[in-house]
């Protein structure tokens, strides 16, 4: 799948969290110098760097879009969901050996763009600890976010997996609005069925239930919108 190379991006701009615990001066400067090379991926299938990127090399930041990373292991496939603020390396991949081969696949369904944190990028940094500090407590975020996402594939009700994984996208992408929580990730029906563990055509009933129910719909644009609280076992 090509790729697309545009101008490099101020990542404390586009990424505010990253230097949320520096002060107004050192922000500033530090502002100046962490800068990246973005990479716009496209919709498809998405063969990442095979090799092991330089050593330093922080990793590849999503600013925007979706993708998934699906794993497979002796004929059964697990599927994660990355997107904005997530940080990846998936040149890991290729290095983790484990006793029962598998395989990794990447897919982009949204348009994504993210910034190459480079060795450059990392020593440019380096008079901002608070910077790298940050990257590994995303990467730690999203470790225990996947804790969650496990956890609510134990339910046994494919109805229920279907919504609280919903809502569990509205925790990262949601945002509050007259009608109800928009979930500002458009994933579709199949993707949702593998990301549930549940064939589509089950997920389908499960979001037509809902949606008879009041408890979400689908917007004009393909992204979800939440209504009401979330269930009792996601607060749970």
């Amino acid at each position: 799948m090509a790729v697309e190379i545009r101008p490099r991006v101020a990542v404390l701009d586009v990424d505010p969290e990253l230097g949320q615990e520096l002060t107004a001066d050192r922000l500033a400067a530090a502002r100046a110098v962490a800068i990246a090379t973005v990479v716009t991926l496209p919709r498809g299938a998405w063969r990442p760097p095979a090799r092991a990127a330089p050593g330093g090399h922080l990793g590849l930041l999503v600013l925007d879009g979706v993708l998934t990373r699906t794993i497979g292991l002796l004929g059964r496939t697990s599927m994660q969901l990355l997107g904005a603020e997530d940080l990846v390396r998936p040149w890991d991949d290729d290095a983790t050996v484990g006793s029962v081969a598998r395989t990794v696949s990447w897919t982009v369904h949204e348009p994504a763009r993210v910034a190459v944190l480079d060795r450059g990028f990392a020593e440019r940094v380096t008079a901002w600890p608070e910077i790298t500090a940050a990257l590994i407590a995303r990467a730690l975020r999203h470790s225990s976010w996947l804790d969650s996402h496990l956890a609510i594939l134990e339910n046994p009700s494919v109805e229920l997996r279907t919504l609280l994984f919903l809502w569990h996208l509205a925790d990262r992408w949601g945002r509050v609005g007259p009608d109800g929580v928009q979930v500002g990730v458009r994933v579709t029906h199949e993707t949702l069925g593998r990301l549930v563990r549940a064939q589509r055509p089950s997920v389908t009933r499960a979001v037509n239930q809902l949606a008879a129910r009041g408890a979400l719909s689908r917007s004009a644009d393909g992204t979800w919108l939440l209504h009401g609280e979330p269930p009792s076992e996601l607060a749970a």
